[in-house]
């Protein structure tokens, strides 16, 4: 009994831990942060408090609002990005709270203010944006009753200070007279002062306003002597910039000599003769090299081809022995490697600022074996009725659109219906045959997501892979399928290798023996669609067709190192550039999860009305039939 118990503990640990990210949702608060503030690089991140960084520009959304209902969760959250975006961004006075922080050294002082002035701005905030009323509504009740339970935990503790900082939120959003509780016999007589310090906040109109009153208030509360504040219930950035430091020449001896010697000016002698020496910048990987350590010498006044009065942080002359030796192959070595990483160091700024340290690594695929060749003729076979449908079809569309005389021209050829010349003020009465064209003018890539998710789908994938290759081969129009994963195994902090690996290229698309290489598609590791799209993007862009179909195949939202919660983000805005591009962008969501709505609204979210859903992963190959129906239709 006593291990299941432990076990169910341990469950119940995990799911607690198992935090999900409403991706929909959190787009909607990235959106709105660069909406209100007007930064559009302003990052939104989780945090313990909800507070506005400045360098980099980050607004931290608080963890007080999980684990509760979903309407007090996104109101939460919501209000702490009105009130920082707007409320921290365009109402508060950050010189003020400078010169604030440079006397303020109490916890209690500091959170005092951030409460405050987040009372002040919350109503600037709702006057400028009425809308902003019910999630600040929210939050008031939600944070009423928070430090209503807080007071009296923390008067039966006595953590006084925490107590007065919870007082005094109930009295500044108190909806009826309040009445002050009595927490300890010090703080009861500085009531009435504090109170009626506390009050004038509601006439406060600057952020200097409020400085004063909590200052006057933390004033009091530091003669009372109590214990500092145990718990922290809001966030006072650090705004002022710390005093430079002063700069040390690193060309100058910082360590005092041990002896005090000094060399008269008059015994320097001085002969020119290079000696070499090795350090880390060296350039050259040849020679002899003098290395020791100088702790004991004479100060001298040279100093360059100049003389002055010698000093402690001047170098030192020293007469030492010493031979030379070969600098170790391994020094060099090292060196050599730490250079050429620091060259093959990523673009960070092409692919968007979620894919730092992105670098794409373009695989090949390996000749098709035996095995790999009789899979892909067995779904080569299962596809081919419906192969020859859509190639009837299509041909047959192109055929028409050849023949169909445009009809009620201004000039052409005359047509038969001449009635009109009687009937009409500006008749139409030609005609004329259409001008031969291309068959089909577009180009398509097929991106399908490798992650370690898609072990149960990749079969059916790839027969829908085979189907897509197969009727656009034999309509000759050009195409290109290419797998993408990223290797966590060989992740680092600089670092992030995402592998694209194209079975089949733009360049043999059309050659008979291209299509065996999609068997070697496998499950893999993580998904970074956003980065895969740009790539994707990269190629299209340079292809000279009319249409451009970008469709991606995947099976749930991405996922890959640093990438959990903008990843929804940074795929939208993938989507976006495609579209401003003039390319057609589709996903195909398969799995059991397309049924799950919150994952559909995530990805409408990222792709918009080009997101399919395909719940059974059987029904691929069905779902995909009148899209590239559709496409191909448009493309004629």
């Amino acid at each position: 009994m006593l291990r299941k118990h432990g076990s169910h503990n341990v469950e119940r640990f995990i799911q607690f831990n198992d935090e999900t990210v409403n991706s929909a949702f959190w787009m909607e608060l990235s959106d709105l942060a660069a909406a209100l503030s007007g930064d559009p690089d302003l990052k939104v991140e989780y945090g313990p408090l909800a507070y506005l960084q400045t360098e980099p520009a980050v607004l931290y959304v608080s963890h007080f609002w999980h684990h509760r209902t979903e309407q007090e969760e996104k109101d939460g959250m919501k209000s702490d990005v009105y009130l920082r975006a707007l409320g921290t961004k365009v109402f508060t006075d950050l010189q003020a709270v400078q010169q604030f922080e440079r006397r303020a050294k109490s916890s209690f002082a500091r959170q005092l203010l951030a409460l405050a002035e987040d009372v002040r701005i919350e109503t600037l905030c709702a006057q400028e944006r009425p809308g902003m009323r019910r999630a600040f509504e929210t939050r008031k009740q939600v944070l009423k009753r928070y430090h209503e339970v807080q007071l009296t935990v923390n008067i039966a503790k006595g953590f006084y200070s925490d107590a007065v900082y919870n007082a005094l939120y109930l009295l500044w959003q108190a909806d009826a007279p309040f009445e002050w509780r009595s927490i300890n016999p010090l703080i009861d007589a500085a009531v009435p002062f504090i109170d009626r310090t506390a009050r004038s906040l509601f006439d406060a109109r600057t952020t200097a306003d409020v400085v004063r009153a909590v200052t006057d208030i933390s004033d009091v509360m530091d003669d009372l002597d109590l214990r500092a504040m145990v718990n922290e219930y809001s966030h006072l950035p650090k705004y002022s910039k710390d005093e430079p430091e002063t700069v040390i020449d690193p060309g100058k001896r910082q360590d005092p000599l041990q002896n005090d010697d000094t060399q008269e000016e008059e015994d320097n002698e001085q002969f020119n003769e290079q000696f070499s020496t090795w350090h880390r910048e060296s350039e050259e990987t040849r020679g002899t090299f003098m290395q020791f350590d100088l702790d004991r010498g004479a100060k001298t006044p040279m100093m360059g081809n100049t003389a002055r009065e010698g000093d402690e942080g001047d170098a030192a002359l020293a007469s030492v022995q010493g031979r030379s030796k070969k600098a170790s192959r391994e020094q060099y070595n090292r060196l050599l490697a730490e250079r050429r990483d620091s060259e093959e160091q990523p673009d960070n700024t092409v692919y968007g600022k979620e894919n730092k340290g992105a670098k794409a690594l373009f695989d090949s695929p390996v000749s098709a074996s035996d095995e790999e060749r009789e899979q892909y003729r067995v779904l080569k076979n299962e596809t081919a009725p419906v192969v020859r449908k859509l190639k009837r079809m299509i041909e047959k569309s192109i055929e028409k659109k050849k023949t169909s005389p445009r009809t009620d021209l201004l000039t052409g050829r005359l047509g038969r219906k001449l009635t009109r010349f009687y009937t009409d003020d500006n008749p139409r009465l030609f005609f004329k045959k259409q001008e031969p064209s291309r068959e089909i003018d577009a180009v398509f890539f097929l991106l399908i997501d490798c992650s370690a998710s898609m072990y149960d789908k990749m079969d059916d994938v790839k027969k829908s892979a085979v189907l897509f290759h197969e009727t656009l081969k034999t309509l000759r129009v050009p195409h290109e399928i290419t797998g993408f994963w990223e290797d966590t195994a060989s992740l680092s902090a600089n670092m992030k290798p995402n592998h694209f690996l194209t079975v089949v290229s733009f360049d043999r698309s059309h050659q008979a023996e291209s299509g065996p290489s999609i068997m070697q598609l496998r499950p893999e590791e993580d998904n970074r669609d956003g980065f895969a799209l740009r790539i994707a993007i990269e190629k299209m862009a340079v292809r000279s067709e009319q249409r451009k179909f970008l469709i991606v195949f995947s099976d749930g939202e991405p996922s890959a190192a640093e990438y959990d919660k903008n990843g929804v983000l940074d795929t939208h805005e993938a989507v976006l550039l495609a579209r401003k591009k003039g390319m057609t962008v589709f996903n195909l969501f398969i799995g059991d999860e397309a049924l799950n709505e919150s994952r559909q609204e995530t990805m409408r979210t990222i792709y918009g009305m080009g997101s399919i859903m395909a719940p059974d992963v059987s029904e691929l190959p069905a779902v995909l039939i009148p899209i590239l129906k559709k496409l191909l239709f448009e493309s004629i």
